[in-house]
């Protein structure tokens, strides 16, 4: 379950927000969440604790990531330039979750 900015953080964990947009707002009610990880967690440890906690909106994500429809930027920055499911999460960071942008 995602944590609140008023729950006190372990020294070995570190938090970080889960930002969605499009139809996996409407799927999660809210634009932005947070979540407690291990000290050392990667991106693909967020995914396996999304899993558990919400099969259907964890299963949406991978597979929109994997088929490249979803991009996901840790800071501002696509986790397929970086280290991807191994990319490791920093106290603080922000992962947003966005669909492709088309223009013209």
């Amino acid at each position: 379950m995602p944590k609140g900015q008023d729950d006190p953080v372990k020294a070995d964990t570190v938090r970080i927000t889960l930002k969605v947009f499009g139809g996996l707002r409407e799927m999660r009610k809210a634009s932005a969440e947070e979540y407690v990880v291990p000290a050392n967690a990667t991106i693909g440890d967020l995914w396996a604790k999304l899993a558990t906690e919400s099969p259907d909106f964890a299963a949406k994500l991978r597979n929109g990531i994997a088929s490249g429809y979803l991009n996901a930027l840790l800071n501002g920055r696509n986790i397929s330039l970086l280290a991807k499911d191994q990319t490791k999460l920093s106290d603080g960071d922000v992962l947003a979750i966005t669909p492709p942008v088309g223009g013209g």
